[in-house]
């Protein structure tokens, strides 16, 4: 479904050659290779972090220190998934009960998640956040730079986002995030902790991570990645079909491309660049369909080409898996959907595969039959 390019070190054998010997004096040997090392093993996500590294992050303000499983966070955004299809580094933990719904998640929860996520390549596009009420797309100094092992780094706590760690380590651009429910940050796992004492906790773990990549022998932080084709965005080839109308409760519609990153750059919009994601708007007689005086987004189609492969990690990665799935009509064996839909309104996420390429429905009608319109219009 997906073609992926695994790169993998290459191993030199060396030769090594004996001198003979003639008869009389013996031939001196003109010099010798010494045998060429072994490149050292692939770094997973137990070489940048050991779970007693990760541990200290989750400390309560009582003292209390569960400990962490590996877990990924779920999200409603197909871009979250995005870093290991450019040969990045995806790592997570948790404590508490895994998210079954990213959408909303009840007051009474009590969860916290860790996440290191590494993109090589990116760190001459880094962009420090800017920090306040939530994180911003990056366009200036963090609320407190921080230096770790010799690297300066963005850093910054916001209620309603968690806290951040965030820096360029050589070729790479990091990011590690803290999050933990909703305007919980006063007031759930981490009550009693100020963003500072939360920092500081985390300090180890970026100090682990940072040191391990800068550590790195060649090789060592080569990861599989998809091969991304390059391409033209276009809403109609893949989208046009009054099925789509139809499943709207309209009579015709025209799309309307949107760039998934724009603005300032931030790690979200770096990885939706490189993956080459884009997303087209439904406008019908102009206006947005399905565009509600509260301000909720209406109909909206993100196209992610060769990255049918994430939808795979939704459907089968802790504690991602707990995500809703869905059996849509017309897809084949192999292809997934998970559909997530918010508790207070109509307004539902439809991400599914559709043979090598990636979709995300955002809508206040029908995304079940949006997305079969595609696949039918596509088939």
């Amino acid at each position: 479904m997906l073609r992926r390019s695994l790169i993998t070190p290459t191993v030199l054998l060396a030769i090594v050659v004996l001198s003979g010997c003639t008869v009389g004096s013996p031939v001196e040997p003109t010099g010798s290779v010494a045998p060429t090392p072994v490149a050292a093993s692939i770094y997973t996500c137990d070489d940048i972090a050991a779970l007693d590294v990760v541990a200290p992050v989750f400390v309560t303000a009582d003292g209390t220190a569960p400990t962490p499983i590996a877990a990924i966070q779920p999200a409603y955004a197909l871009t979250e998934y995005a870093v290991p299809a450019l040969g990045g580094l995806s790592c997570s933990w948790r404590v508490g009960p895994a998210i079954t719904n990213p959408m909303y998640d009840s007051v009474g929860s009590d969860w916290a998640y860790v996440s290191v996520k590494v993109v090589p390549g990116g760190a001459d596009s880094w962009t420090p956040y800017v920090v306040g009420d939530g994180f911003s797309l990056g366009d200036g100094p963090s609320d407190a730079p921080m230096t770790l092992v010799g690297i300066e780094a963005a850093t910054g706590c916001s209620y309603d986002s968690g806290c951040l760690i965030s820096a360029p380590v050589g070729d790479d651009w990091v990011e590690i995030v803290l999050s933990t429910r909703w305007y919980g940050l006063d007031g759930g796992y981490y009550s009693g902790l100020t963003p500072d004492a939360i920092l500081a906790q985390m300090q180890p773990l970026a100090a682990s991570v940072f040191t391990a990549l800068t550590d790195a022998q060649p090789g060592q932080l080569v990861w599989p990645a998809v091969e991304l084709v390059e391409r033209e965005p276009d809403c109609t080839g893949a989208l046009g079909s009054q099925d789509i109308a139809t499943a709207l409760g309209v009579d015709s519609f025209e799309y309307e491309v949107w760039p998934v990153a724009s603005g300032s750059t931030s790690f979200e919009n770096y990885v939706a660049q490189r993956t080459g994601v884009f997303r087209c708007g439904v406008r019908a007689d102009g206006v947005p369909v399905d565009l509600m005086a509260a301000g909720i987004p209406g109909t909206s189609v993100m196209v992610g080409y060769d990255l049918a492969g994430l939808v795979d990690t939704m459907v089968s990665t802790p504690d991602s898996q707990a995500l809703p799935t869905i059996a849509l009509e017309g897809a084949v064996e192999g292809e997934h959907a998970v559909q997530i839909c918010s508790d207070i309104g109509p307004f539902c996420i439809m991400i599914f595969s559709l043979g090598q390429s990636a979709y995300q429905v955002e809508s206040n009608s029908d995304t079940v039959a949006i997305a079969e319109a595609i696949i039918a219009h596509t088939r």
